[in-house]
């Protein structure tokens, strides 16, 4: 069965956390979604909106968890699609809600598999990270053991769906899941991608729609995709950096306490609760301007008896201290019971999703104007506190540093407090100020005119330009002119949805351009054909990037625009093409006369710039000389002290495993490669250690031991980086008479033309264009 924006859908979950994960998941270009606290609640919502239902039935008793599903379903029209949200660790009133669910006649299919997060079943058991749940750790803080099988956690016998059955051709599956449906037992689907599940909701609504669909956000996320025929909106940009934020951290993950002291090491101010919820304790100061994170005292292993009690000795704080906030203030909630407790306290009985910071971080509004993420507890990286924060805060602008004065040696660790605090790139673009320009690196006049080339036509580059060039904070910051295909641009917004919010508008130059919200100016090439396809390799696309990337260089080179910031391009279109560069960073260096450039990867958690990089590595090895290291480190030296870091800490990576450890693996290719080069910027005052061994490398980084790592060859750098901070990853090249920044993925050809493209990359791209920009000089 097609369904369409107009379809009505009833979604229920748990708790508060995975309510707002399935809006999110059903928020799409024409679908509203709302997230309501309380059944009873009856608000007028708009023609085409999806109702999620917050049962908050987690910490229930069975039977009345069971209750609140059948009394929400009661009266339902025939033709609405059910969404249960169930927990993707089978935590909760699993077997009860799922026996109620059952009750209603309407069969129920089970995929709680959610690949976002490595979560997977197959044959019918649920595995995290590859490792069945039940020989895992993750139900560390239930008080129960952990099923051994789906089955096992609904306590009833069920119909098996296998991978076999998911992956095979359509009338098969539609044959294998029509016969365990007609079963009358709940039917257990394998799924292991996100192809799983959208295979697997096309051929359960194909079947019969009234089925009802439990599962985890992954399934949720697969009904979007089926509902909505484009993107949502972009997030709204980030507020002002003096606005009260609070995050309240309410999860006994291991990664919680990582994710709070990075905020922490970013200047955010940390208020520790004691576990015993039955004593006041000492009254907390009032809630300031900036970031503020309240979390309960880790003393020991997590008490699950003590969860509800901790959450609402939190959700009372919390409270507490939004009242002395000097202004409107906004909150960051993680952990479902702790986010319900803390909205309940505040009176707070509907959310309206507006996106996704990251996965499961949902933004919302609510009816009162204050903007709250909510995150499951269990989710997000080291960074996702840091993502959040800067998703919601702009930073605050920077002032021009003193006049340095002499300084006594600095410590062994080779920073202070608030070199840590900071970090190179971190807090380099400053927000914006009504009636004023906002001040850039080096700019204290009109904002820097940026040429942004967009890439190979027939990847993602086109979609990621336009939402990235719509975003008030890009607009704040730069003046950006594209350099490719109007026609292909227009194509683009189409797709997104965003034909109505855009004017494309072909200028000359930089010079006839109007920097207004809503205009994108284009220097138009006319190189693509109106029929090129998406997805494609095609040799007149790789020609059309070469040439976006030349008429780029040139107005560089003529001081029209302060920088550059590419889209991406296809190399193998490149070279069909007829232009035999190995990448942008080659490229740029000829177009420009350089004979020599650096590729550094930058995201919030690590930096890394390489001594060679598009090349095999034996020969890699073997063009590695120091002084080719020397210049690579003093070219990343360069590049940290322009953007802020007065004193960078500089790691060098060794060639061999663990560095050569004293010449036990290698033939001393430290020794004689890299140490001269150290020993040389040593004498000159440039803090640069090593050679390290890569495997630690990268972690100490991560830690913020290091401000900048250099890599020997691609993939010791590339790698790490990509692991530890892809989403918001930046390219950059130094060395060049201009600035320039990419993004740090590729023309995603797999993707191309779906309206899914994430732009954040493109928009951190951008970001940094201007935190490195020169002044204009016209």
């Amino acid at each position: 069965m097609p369904l369409g924006p107009g379809q009505r859908v009833l979604a229920v979950a748990d708790d508060l956390s995975g309510a707002a994960e399935t809006a999110a998941a059903l928020l799409s270009r024409t679908t509203r979604t709302r997230v309501l606290l309380d059944p009873r609640t009856d608000t007028p919502a708009p023609a085409g909106t999806t109702t999620v239902f917050d049962l908050d039935s987690r910490q229930l008793s069975a039977a009345d968890a069971a209750a609140r599903i059948t009394t929400v379903l009661a009266g339902l029209a025939p033709d609405t699609v059910v969404c249960k949200k169930i927990d993707s660790l089978l935590r909760g009133n699993l077997a009860a809600e799922t026996a109620a669910l059952a009750a209603t006649g309407r069969g129920v299919l089970l995929a709680p598999a959610l690949p976002a997060e490595r979560r997977t079943v197959r044959d019918g058991v649920l595995h995290t990270d590859g490792v069945p749940l039940h020989t895992g750790d993750a139900w560390r803080a239930e008080t129960a053991a952990p099923p051994r099988s789906v089955a096992e956690a609904l306590g009833v016998p069920v119909a098996l769906l296998g991978l076999q059955a998911v992956r095979g051709p359509d009338h098969h599956l539609r044959t294998a899941l029509r016969e365990a449906l007609a079963t009358g037992l709940p039917v257990v689907a394998d799924a292991e991608t996100d192809a799983d599940l959208d295979a697997l909701l096309a051929a359960t609504l194909d079947i019969d729609p009234r089925v009802v669909l439990a599962g985890s956000a992954g399934l949720a996320l697969a009904l979007g995709r089926t509902l909505g025929d484009g993107p949502p909106a972009p997030l709204p940009p980030p507020g002002p950096a003096t606005r009260p934020l609070l995050v309240v951290v309410g999860t006994a993950e291991p990664v919680a306490a990582e994710q709070v002291r990075r905020l922490v090491t970013d200047g955010a101010a940390l208020y520790a609760l004691d576990h015993a919820p039955s004593h006041p304790g000492p009254a907390l100061p009032p809630l300031r301007p900036g970031i503020t994170v309240l979390t309960p005292r880790q003393d020991g292993p997590p008490d699950p008896a003590a969860a509800r009690s901790i959450a609402q000795h939190l959700a009372r704080t919390a409270a507490a201290l939004l009242d002395t906030a000097p202004g409107p203030a906004d909150l960051v909630l993680t952990g479902g019971e702790t986010a319900r407790r803390v909205l309940d306290a505040l009176g707070v009985r509907e959310l309206r999703p507006r996106g996704q910071v990251h996965h499961g971080a949902v933004l919302a509004e609510t009816p009162d104007g204050r903007t709250v993420v909510t995150r499951p507890g269990s989710y997000g990286g080291p960074d996702s506190l840091r993502l959040i924060a800067r998703a919601l805060r702009a930073p605050a602008a920077r002032t021009p540093p003193p006049t340095p004065t002499p300084a006594p040696p600095a410590p062994k660790s080779g920073r202070t407090s608030q070199d840590h605090a900071k970090g190179p790139f971190m807090n380099a673009t400053p927000a914006a100020t009504a009636g004023t320009a906002p001040t850039t690196a080096g700019n204290t006049g009109a904002l820097p005119v940026i040429a942004v080339t967009m890439g190979d036509g027939a990847g993602i580059g086109p979609e990621v330009i336009v939402p990235a060039l719509l975003d008030a904070g890009t607009l704040s910051r730069i003046r950006p002119v594209v350099v490719g295909d109007a026609e292909r641009l227009r194509r683009a917004a189409e797709l997104l949805g965003l034909a109505d919010q855009v004017e494309i508008v072909t200028v000359e130059g930089p010079a006839d351009a109007e920097f207004t919200p809503g205009r994108i100016n284009v220097i138009d090439l006319g190189l693509l054909p109106a029929d090129l396809p998406w997805g494609k390799l095609s040799a007149v696309a790789g020609d059309a990037a070469y040439q976006y990337v030349r008429v780029a260089s040139e107005l560089a080179l003529s001081g029209a625009v302060q920088g550059i910031c590419t889209a991406p391009l296809n190399k193998e279109a490149l070279h069909a093409g007829g232009h035999l560069y190995p990448g942008h960073t080659e490229l740029l260096a000829h177009l420009t006369g350089v004979e020599e450039v650096s590729m550094m990867l930058s995201t919030d958690t690590v930096k890394v710039i390489h001594v060679t990089t598009h090349i095999g590595l034996i020969d890699a090895v073997a063009r590695i000389e120091p002084g080719l290291v020397e210049r690579t480190v003093r070219r990343g030296h360069d590049a940290l002290v322009r953007a802020g870091a007065e004193h960078p800490v500089i790691g060098v990576c060794g060639i061999n495993p663990h560095a050569g450890e004293n010449g036990l693996f290698g033939y001393g290719e430290e020794e004689e490669k890299i140490v001269p080069a150290l020993e040389v910027l040593r004498a000159d005052g440039i803090d640069a250690r090593g050679p390290l061994p890569a495997d630690t490398a990268f972690f100490l980084a991560g830690r913020g031991d290091y401000d900048l790592i250099v890599a020997m060859y691609h993939d010791q750098g590339h790698g790490p980086v990509k692991i530890l901070g892809l989403e918001a990853g930046v390219n950059l090249t130094v060395g060049l008479p201009v600035i320039r920044t990419s993004v740090d993925h590729g023309t995603a050809f797999d993707i191309a033309g779906t309206g899914t493209a994430d732009p954040g990359s493109m928009i951190e791209a951008l970001r940094q264009a201007a935190a490195l920009a020169p002044n204009p000089t016209g």
